[in-house]
């Protein structure tokens, strides 16, 4: 926690003395999709989800943008390897808090209509809810950790008032907490996230 709060101080101070003077709100929502690493007990099947939430963009042509996302995926889940009980869908909700640096390959000032960027960082993902319909593997929302850390990559598009942000978020740490099914133990996976968002962008 303590090397990505530090990581956000210093790109919030970064930006703020060298790239100050724009402010973006943008509001958004778009698709998702979870990738969880398959254990040996149980195989994920994801399907696409929702996911939205607001940024706040600063800077000029570099900028920091923190957020906060919510995202509900769902995933096909089988068990095997020992683990008894009939395949079953699980739904997750998250909220997520993005904390990003990144770089518009068009000069701002003298391209206002249409830009592309880059755009990396840090994010902590908090798991709110699990509904697994009542299966026979019982998983529950105190079988995942209370928070995941992961790392972002992606590319946006900006166009007039609108934009478009695809990416890609890395698990760094691991998916579940202590967990058990019947008695086994359960492999710990990684959660990977696809995603892309459709938005608009109020500026000041």
């Amino acid at each position: 926690m303590k090397p990505i709060l530090s990581l956000v101080l210093a790109c919030f101070v970064f930006v703020n003395t060298n790239v100050y003077g724009q402010m973006e709100i943008r509001p958004f929502v778009g698709g998702i999709k979870s990738s969880i690493e398959n254990s040996d007990q149980l195989e994920f099947e994801e399907d696409w989800g929702v996911n939205f939430g607001v940024d706040v963009m600063f800077g000029k042509r570099f900028y920091f943008q923190p957020g906060l996302h919510y995202s509900g995926t769902k995933s096909d889940v089988e068990p095997k390897g020992g683990v008894n009980g009939e395949e079953t869908e699980i739904k997750i909700s998250n909220f997520t808090i993005p904390a990003l640096v990144g770089y518009k390959l068009f000069d701002p000032e003298t391209d206002r209509v249409f830009n592309l960027r880059l755009y990396t960082g840090p994010s902590l993902s908090f798991v709110t809810s699990v509904d697994d319909d009542e299966s026979q593997l019982d998983i529950d929302k105190e079988d995942f950790k209370r928070a995941t850390f992961g790392w972002n990559a992606g590319v946006g598009l900006d166009f007039l008032f609108a934009f478009l942000d695809v990416g890609y978020r890395f698990g760094m740490s691991d998916t579940f907490d202590d967990f058990e099914i019947q008695g086994v133990d359960i492999d710990n996976s990684r959660s990977h996230q696809l995603f892309a968002n459709l938005g608009i962008r109020i500026r000041f």
